[in-house]
């Protein structure tokens, strides 16, 4: 393991940088337990004198743990206690370190019903 690997390893232990969770292939039954950083990156862009709030949720998955993440996965995040508190799905790939160490992941709520979707008008 080379020092660039080690430090992204350690950042992925940091209780303040990363949370468990658990990642599970096309949403199916089965799951892995990763570690996960999750990011919310936030951005305002003006089109035709209008504002647009741009609001993305990633999630960082190293791929030693999840060596190819696809649309569709999804990703149940954990509190401490090890509950599932939130549940989101891979809707789209922002881009993979230049090491190959880490994949970052758009990712977007699952609704447990229509009546939760969060997007729904």
């Amino acid at each position: 393991m080379d020092a660039f690997a080690m430090m992204v390893d350690a950042q992925f232990e940091d209780p303040n940088l990363a949370l468990d969770a658990f990642w599970r292939a096309g949403g199916g039954t089965d799951r892995v337990a990763v570690r996960i950083i999750r990011k919310s990156p936030e951005g305002i862009d003006t089109i035709g004198g209008n504002q647009f709030d741009l609001n993305a949720m990633l999630v960082q998955i190293r791929l030693s743990e999840v060596a190819q993440p696809a649309k569709g996965d999804q990703v149940d995040l954990l509190d401490d206690a090890g509950q599932v508190t939130e549940t989101v799905q891979v809707t789209g790939f922002s881009r993979i370190d230049s090491r190959k160490l880490v994949r970052t992941c758009e990712v977007s709520p699952v609704a447990d019903s229509p009546d939760d979707d969060p997007y729904a008008s």
